[in-house]
């Protein structure tokens, strides 16, 4: 083996990091190009795969034939993802991004979605374990017959043999994420030093771009849980009133956010609905969001008038030990008198559609949001028929730039009188209407059709 090679971790045949003296050239130009574009380009998104898929993507054709990002088995998978069970002290590794330029006939082999096991004393275990970067100027047979068994087939052969190869780590904060993989055909002029430099740079940048999207990942994924495990499923059956509900959080971020609702039982066959929405994103707002939810199941079990549980409600945000608003509307259904009493904390006015088929904005009194303290909250009290339908949601559904939301909630009760359905295909025929695309903010609708029951069934 020649003495350059000692340097490598790989330890392969044909590597070297030396620097290679001569003139300026148009592979000099397509490495300042690479290095301008992928500083430029890295951390634009805090998504895991498709920031993979840009650092990749930045690389080919200029600069390289093929590119491709492997990362980590424990950054980037799941709690329902099911790890590939190799030996023990064997490395998992993710290929999640790989580009390559047209006239390259390896579609398959350096498609992104393979997952590969090095064992232990192998030089992929090696070259992984001592995190030193590594250049293969020629891929030779030499080389070759060390290659994985995962990437020892006649394609894969085709395709890196007589190839100029890159391997360089992404280490963020101490901890390795993966690694980057740069490619060029034999017609090509072979890597050299200053590129192997210059894909240190970029890797050093891109893996703190990819620590953070895999943090921003993980607390997404956090609140998800959280949130899945606070929303009721599924919707519960109550006499004299039928429900259903949709909750979709926003499509243009991986983000969950505040909103939540709920259907409590209380005594007398009365039921209690609600719906909230805590500013912001993220984990955070989804713990806040999951305390008001629990106090307000607490606070219902006292058989408290929504005004009042309102109230009590903000004196315990107080006691939260940080500053977070959120909006909450109560309202407490009697299906034997048809009587229902709401107050609001800043949510939005609920939509009552009759049985007729008129509707109505409800005038709510509107309190300070939960949080501000030292309020008090009003109620509205209203009879309802046996058949009315009460629509209770956060302002995702209604909120369009240049529209007045009162003005849209009006439209909306207009379109809901010609429904004629079950409740279930009336609220999903709402979501389908309100957002075609499916591009949204945080939306989360709450339906109630107040049935009713009759006065002499027995109360509980």
């Amino acid at each position: 083996m020649p003495p350059e090679t000692q340097r490598c971790a790989l330890t392969l045949p044909g590597s070297d990091r030396r620097a290679t003296p001569g003139a300026v050239t148009s592979t000099d130009t397509a490495r300042l190009t690479f290095l301008r574009e992928a500083v430029r380009g890295i951390g634009t998104t805090l998504d895991l795969k498709r920031q993979a898929g840009q650092l990749a993507g930045l690389a080919v054709p200029g600069f390289a034939d093929f590119a491709s990002v492997h990362l980590c088995d424990q950054v980037v998978a799941s709690e329902d993802d099911l790890a590939p069970q190799g030996l023990q002290g064997a490395v998992v590794m993710h290929r999640v991004a790989a580009v390559h330029h047209e006239d390259l006939d390896c579609r398959e082999e350096l498609r992104p979605g393979k997952t590969f096991v090095y064992t232990t004393g192998t030089a992929m275990a090696r070259f992984l374990a001592e995190i030193e970067p590594v250049l293969i100027p020629h891929v030779g047979d030499e080389v070759l017959q060390q290659l994985p068994a995962e990437l020892d087939s006649p394609a894969a052969r085709l395709v890196l043999k007589g190839s100029s190869v890159l391997l360089v780590h992404l280490v963020a904060h101490g901890g390795a994420l993966g690694f980057l993989v740069f490619g060029r055909k034999p017609d090509r002029p072979a890597f050299v030093a200053a590129d192997l430099t210059a894909c240190e740079e970029v890797a050093e940048r891109a893996a703190v771009a990819l620590h953070n999207a895999r943090i921003h990942s993980d607390e997404a994924t956090a609140s998800a849980v959280l949130q899945r495990s606070l929303l009721p499923t599924p919707p519960p059956r109550l006499p004299g009133v039928e429900i259903a509900y949709r909750y979709h959080p926003s499509s243009h971020t991986t983000q969950v956010g505040g909103d939540w609702f709920d259907v409590i039982p209380l005594p007398g066959h009365r039921v209690g609905l609600v719906i909230g929405d805590v500013a912001g994103h993220g984990l955070h707002a989804a713990v806040i969001m999951g305390q008001l939810r629990t106090a307000v199941r607490t606070l219902a079990t006292l058989d408290l008038p929504p005004g009042r549980l309102l109230a009590q409600l903000d004196a315990f945000a107080q006691h939260l030990g940080h500053t977070q608003l959120a909006t909450c509307l109560y309202c407490v259904y009697d299906p034997t008198t048809g009587r229902s009493t709401l107050a609001s904390a800043g949510h939005l006015p609920p939509v009552l559609v009759g049985p007729d088929g008129s509707n109505d904005l409800l005038k709510v009194p509107v309190g300070t949001p939960i949080g501000v303290g030292s309020v008090t909250f009003d109620t509205l009290e209203l009879l309802t028929d046996p058949g009315s339908l009460l629509l209770l949601c956060t302002d995702g559904l209604v909120e369009t730039r240049g529209q007045d939301i009162e003005e849209a909630l009006h439209a909306l009760g207009r379109r809901l009188t010609a429904q004629h359905s079950s409740l279930e295909d009336t609220c999903e025929a709402l979501m389908r209407r309100q957002h075609p695309e499916g591009h949204h903010d945080d939306i989360t609708v709450l339906m109630a059709r107040l049935n009713g029951i009759p006065c002499d069934s027995p109360r509980k």
